[in-house]
């Protein structure tokens, strides 16, 4: 039971941190929503050590997430489409969605919170064990 309870600690505190990271990524997206220009970027999460749990991999460009891409992995926005982007992004507004970034903060705050459940979960459990062998 130590072993499990140990465990469950570790990945809540992973995942935890991960959604630390990822909050704060879409707290400089908001808080630049007014800058000239800014492109909001996102957290990539990936599998946590020993393959449990989560942790930020790498904050990448949110516009990366809605471009397509063709079969190959390549990307599938034509070159005549990629000269019109160019040519709308430069000197715009920021790119941040306010209504996108509230619900990926909501989101994390319930994911953040229910990992917190796991932490106090397991360490009820561990002073029950400590109780016992007492």
């Amino acid at each position: 039971m130590t072993n499990s309870s140990n465990s469950s600690l570790a990945v809540a505190a992973g995942a935890m941190t991960a959604q630390s990271w990822g909050l704060a990524v879409t707290a400089h997206n908001v808080a630049n929503v007014s800058t000239a220009g800014f492109q909001p970027g996102r957290a990539a999460y990936a599998t946590g050590p020993a393959g449990f749990g989560a942790r930020l991999s790498a904050v990448l460009p949110a516009a990366d997430a809605a471009r397509p891409e063709a079969a190959n992995g390549a990307s599938a926005v034509s070159p005549a489409q990629a000269v019109y982007d160019v040519t709308t992004i430069v000197g715009a507004p920021s790119g941040t969605d306010l209504g996108t970034a509230s619900v990926e903060m909501i989101a994390t705050q319930h994911a953040y919170e229910a990992n917190a459940q796991v932490v106090r979960t397991a360490d009820a459990m561990l002073g029950t064990l400590l109780d016992m062998k007492a």
